[in-house]
């Protein structure tokens, strides 16, 4: 593949990418309402939407390690911004400053999201406690149920 051909190739990704992370800032922020406004029915609808979204940027990611690789550089943002210098593109270089500062923004987004789910996890089991009489513990969503332990073992209709 030669360097025009690589850099039709490698722009394409990053232009797939940058529109990929800005199709999911909103639903990250959407996301982080539902936790905070503790709205399960929205929270599943979000997360549901967030994962197909993922799902179709990790092609763009891929395709761009495997053009990194295919030039001798190492796959990830390193040899990405290598590449970038070394095509040396005006257009391609904005695209990737646009694509690694809204992926630091989701980054810090989706961080935030998931600090707000565990303590929503931490209180959900400190009522459980409060309810069951019982000392709170880290598998009230867990895949303990199984074992006798988890949520199934949580009775809150009985005295």
């Amino acid at each position: 593949m030669d360097s025009a051909q690589l850099g039709k190739a490698f722009t394409a990704t990053v232009q797939a990418s940058l529109h990929g992370l800005q199709s999911i800032e909103p639903v990250l922020q959407r996301e982080q309402d539902a936790l905070v406004g503790k709205d399960p029915e929205t929270l599943q609808q979000v997360v549901r939407e967030k994962l197909v979204l993922l799902k179709e940027l990790e092609h763009s990611v891929q395709a761009r390690d495997r053009l990194q690789k295919a030039a001798g550089l190492p796959a990830g943002n390193e040899g990405a911004g290598r590449l970038v210098e070394g095509l040396q593109q005006e257009a391609l270089t904005q695209e990737w400053t646009a694509l690694t500062e809204i992926a630091q923004r989701v980054a810090e987004l989706n961080d935030r999201n998931g600090r707000l789910a565990i303590q929503g996890q931490r209180n959900a089991r400190n009522a459980l406690g409060i309810l069951t009489g019982r000392a709170a513990s880290e598998d009230t969503y867990s895949t303990l149920r199984r074992k006798g332990g988890g949520v199934a073992s949580y009775t809150l209709g009985k005295v």
